[in-house]
């Protein structure tokens, strides 16, 4: 008897208070959506600060890169390399061949 007593207080408990139960269950879920959404913009915040250092660290050695392209190119270096490794001469007016394409 106590059982279908207790059922029944727990229904009329349950008519009488649905509204503030649902929205306080609204309430939590927004606020563990809150939660999630938030840690979830930082690691895409940690995230995309990380792929910018990575960027500036390209950046960097491309520079970098470019300055040794230069200085390797540079018509002194490869004069001096060509004639101190390879013995290369510059040919005189007489030895200098000119080929015309037909």
């Amino acid at each position: 008897m106590s059982q279908i007593r207790l059922t029944q207080v727990i229904m009329a408990d349950w008519k009488r208070f649905r509204w503030p139960v649902l929205l306080l269950l609204l309430c939590v879920l927004s606020a563990l959506a809150v939660v999630q959404l938030s840690h979830n913009n930082r690691l895409l915040v940690n995230a995309h600060n990380q792929l910018y250092q990575q960027r500036d660290a390209l950046d960097v050695e491309w520079r970098n890169l470019l300055l040794e392209q230069r200085a390797l190119s540079e018509h002194s270096r490869v004069e001096d390399i060509a004639s101190s490794r390879l013995q290369m001469q510059r040919p005189s007016g007489a030895r200098e061949v000119v080929v015309t394409l037909p």
